[in-house]
Order: structure tokens, then sequence, then C-alpha cells
């Protein structure tokens, strides 16, 4: 109560609600409102950030910029699991960034500028989804982290006016690429990415170099020996940007070759897993998928055409789950080979890399990230992130069953989640990357029923210059594969976008396209 009034914090400008279910039982839980975004830039803010900020568990975006905040940014922030916007900049916050702030793992926009945070930067440990950064302003010390390399969603970053920084050449995920300063900034080493959608590089952040004075201006007299100094030097960085391309291409062209070789003969041992995501802290952790038993008395969860599907504890983990696909392959001894056979091997092969080559180097919250390929002569084992809650055709087998339920808000949360991971391969992705099999079997769902988009085995990399991709025969499931990809074999990301609205339909029905009640139903 407030002036003997009743108060509800929903009415507050720049607090936003969402209803959600009081609890995971579906039977007896009612909706409730939830406080999910809290905004509040700019609103000449004093005092401290307390401490029961952490009790706001369904809060997806806390946005206090520009403000007059104080102190230290209280460590119960680790407890909102479901944040993706962090936004503390211009205020006066001060101290040690909490040290846990990496188990927000869904983070999206980590912005702490401007502010007066010390110590060093060793919370950047693991942010999958992370796409801006910024701690500029700040007094950190020490080094940037090498951790930074696996944040493959980073797009914007900035590091800059922390002058202690150890070290001249930035820790930075391989993709961008480095220029001298154009004279704009004089804050050290400019950071460029190319467009998702183009050739173009655009300008992103600075990284501090080590301590360069800034120069002062040159004399009249030397103007034209600096011009030819400038002309010179531009010649000389063509001629070594050219030889370092020709450099990386063989190199990249040579790595891509060996990689094909490591799958092909796969039975040779070949130094261990390999593995792709920082949840699996070392190979040590997977030794027991590479002996013959490995797998024999761990749970099987699932069995469809490309394998069977495991479900383990990883080691030192703290309880953390991972499902293993097993893809069986014949013993390299088998000199005779039904046609058949030959013909399904290499299309298990050609799933494998697909795997690797997409969701084993790319990171989104709505698609099931590939941990780790381990193998063994007799098979390849796939490690995934386990999905509690399975796929969604197996919850609406239980719908259709009449042993679960599933409200309107959770099935746009999931329609939701499927378009975002779409949206994500065909539009912020280079190349992009059509799936060519999206259907409620290959939408798991996690903890929280967030959507995620697997199984990447038919999947294709589009280059951006091509408008279409042209097929030898159909892949996919009958009933969301697009007619025009079925008559013409030539397949686009609107393919996708079929599929997701006959996936759409089921989610809305129930009823999948095989149904009587689709087969009937008068035009």
């Amino acid at each position: 109560l407030v002036n003997g009034q009743r108060f509800h914090p929903c009415t507050i400008d720049g607090v936003f609600c969402e209803r959600r279910l009081s609890t995971n039982d579906t039977a007896t839980a009612t909706y409730v409102l939830r406080i999910t975004r809290l905004l509040f830039t700019s609103k000449n803010l004093n005092g401290t950030l307390s401490s029961a900020i952490g009790h706001l568990t369904e809060l997806k975006e806390l946005s206090l910029s520009d403000n007059h905040l104080v102190d230290r940014i209280p460590n119960s922030i680790v407890n909102l699991k479901k944040l993706e916007i962090l936004d503390l900049r211009g205020n006066g916050f001060s101290g040690e960034v909490p040290p846990r702030l990496s188990s927000l793992a869904r983070l999206r926009v980590l912005d702490v500028s401007s502010n007066k945070l010390s110590g060093n930067l060793n919370f950047l440990k693991y942010f999958p989804n992370l796409e801006k950064l910024n701690v500029a302003d700040n007094l950190f010390v020490g080094r940037v982290p090498v951790s930074v390399r696996s944040f493959r969603n980073l797009r914007h970053f900035n590091f800059s006016g922390n002058s202690f920084l150890e070290g001249s050449t930035p820790i930075v995920p391989r993709r961008f690429i480095f220029a001298e300063d154009d004279g704009e900034s004089n804050d050290g080493i400019t950071a460029l990415a190319p467009s998702p959608r183009s050739n173009k590089r655009r300008r992103r952040s600075y990284f501090p170099s080590a301590s360069s004075p800034a120069p002062g201006p040159a004399p009249n007299h030397h103007h034209h020996h600096n011009h030819r100094r400038k002309i010179l030097g531009w010649i000389l960085g063509f001629l070594a940007g050219a030889f370092a391309g020709i450099i990386s291409g063989f190199i990249f062209s040579l790595l891509f070759k060996l990689t094909k070789a490591l799958l092909k003969r796969g039975g040779k041992r070949a130094g261990g897993p390999d593995i792709f995501s920082p949840l699996i802290k070392k190979a040590e952790d997977l030794a027991f998928l590479e002996k013959e038993d490995g797998l024999a008395n761990l749970e099987l969860i699932g069995k469809g055409g490309s394998g069977e599907v495991y479900k383990a504890e990883l080691p030192e983990s703290d309880g953390k789950m991972i499902a293993i696909k097993k893809i069986i392959q014949p013993p390299k001894d088998a000199t005779e080979m039904e046609e058949e056979e030959s013909r399904d091997l290499h299309k298990k092969m050609r799933q494998i890399r697909s795997e690797i080559n997409t969701v084993g180097h790319i990171r989104h919250r709505n698609l099931l990230p590939l941990l780790a390929h381990v193998s063994r002569p007799d098979c390849h084992l796939l490690v995934y992130e386990y999905m509690k809650n399975g796929s969604l055709q197996d919850l609406l087998n239980k719908i259709q069953d009449g042993n679960q339920e599933l409200d309107w808000l959770s099935r746009h949360k999931i329609a939701i989640g499927v378009a975002s991971g779409l949206e994500y391969l065909h539009m912020s992705h280079s190349p992009r990357i059509i799936h060519r099999d999206l259907k409620p079997g290959n939408i798991l769902l996690d903890d929280d029923m967030e959507a995620r988009i697997s199984d990447f085995g038919l999947a294709k990399a589009m280059p951006d210059a091509q408008t279409h991709i042209t097929t030898s025969k159909v892949a996919g499931t009958v009933g969301y594969i697009a007619p025009e990809y079925h008559q013409i074999l030539k397949f686009t990301d609107k393919c996708d976008i079929f599929s997701f609205g006959v996936v759409l339909g089921v989610l809305v029905t129930g009823k999948l396209p095989s149904d009587d009640f689709f087969q009937h139903t008068d035009e």
C-alpha cells in the first residue's frame, strides 16, 4: 500500500510485465503478472542498486543507463538467469563486476561503460549469445581474456578508455579484421567486422593500445615527403595484405582437406574428440565415450533414421546433462558393401559434416549447439545439450493422448523461438543457412519451454550472391516440403518459411499434415 492505496509495480512507467504460470503444474497453476523488463534510462536515479533485484527471476531486460547510481553491482544479479539485456552505462558503479556474471548465458547485450568499475575482466568467461559488449571508460586492469574468442555471436565491442589494459594485441574473435586508425579516434586499434549480407566493412569499436602517445602536427615543409611515405605505405600494405590473403587461403584449404580426410577415415584415432563449446572444459571429460562400451550403461532416450540418442551426465559439471547421438558406420575391413549401404554411409558422413559446419560453429539461443564430435572405429558420436522437455512432436503426442496441456502463451512462445532461429540463419548469418527439414520432431524444448531448432544434417549454406540451389533429389519430410522445391528441385530460404507455416498449423491445431482432418478438407 502507498498512501493508503493499493499499489501494483506493473503500473509504473518503465516497468513491463507479462503473464506467467504460477507453478509448473498446469492443472493447478494460475496466471500471475511477473516483471520482465525494467527501463529507467535517464531518470535521474540516485543511490545504489538493491540486492533485491535478484528476486526478479523473470527479468529479461534491465536498462538503468545515464543515472547517478553508485557503489557495487550486487552479486544477486547473477540470479537473473533469463536476462538478455543488461545496460548500466553512464552511472557511478564502482568495485569489481560479479565474477559469476557469465552464468547469465542468455545475455545478448552487456554495457557497463562510463562507470568507475575496477579489477580485471575475468568475468568475461562464457557468453554464447552475446552480441554487444561495452566495458569502455572504466578502471579495468590486466589482459583481455582469451575466452572472448568463444563469443561467436559478438558483433559490437568496445574496450577503450581502460588505459592500463596490458598488451598491444587484442584478443578478439577471428572474424574481426583490424585496420589502422583513420584519425577519427586516438584510442588505438580499430576493430572492423564484415556485414552479414555484404562485403563492406563497418566500424565497430576500439581496443586500447599499449600507451601510444598522440603524434603532434607535422611541419609544413615535410608535407610532400609524408605524402610520398603514405603512398608507399599504402602500396606495401596492399602487397602484404595480398600475400597474407594467399597464405590464409592456402592454410584454410589445407585445413578443410584434413578435416574431410579425418571424417572419412573415422576408424583412426586423431588425438581425441573435437570440442566446439566451452561447456566441455577438457577432452578428458568425454574420454568415456571413446571406450567400446562407453554407451552401455547410458539411458536410451530416442531412436531414429540417423541413429540412437543417449543421455549422460557430463563429468565435473555439477549435474549438467548431455545428449549423445550415435551414428553407426561399417567396419573398415568390410570390403564388400552393397550399393545401398555405400550410399547410406556417404549420406551419414555428409550429415556429420553439415552438423559440424553449422551448429558446431554458430551460436544462437534458439539453435541447438553441437558441443563435440567423437570419432570411433564403429561409429561417430555427436554431443549436444540435453533438452529436458524433448521435442515439440513428443509434446504434441502427449497432448493428443490427454496426458498434458499446452496453453496459448506457451504455443506463442515456441512459435516466436522458431521464427527467431530461422531469422538468424536466413538474415544474420553469412552465408545464409537453409535448414531443409524443419518439423516438430526437429524442434526441441529446453527447461523453460524455449524452442531450439535441431538436426542440421540436411542443412545447406547459400552464398549471398546465389538466389537458389539446385539439387538432384528432394530432401526433407513429406508434408513439410515446399511444393516448388518438390517440383523443380530448387530450394531457397522460402522453403524453410513454408515448413515453418506448416509447423504453425500443427502447433495451433495439434494435427499433423498427414491427419485425415487435412486429407478430407474441401478447398
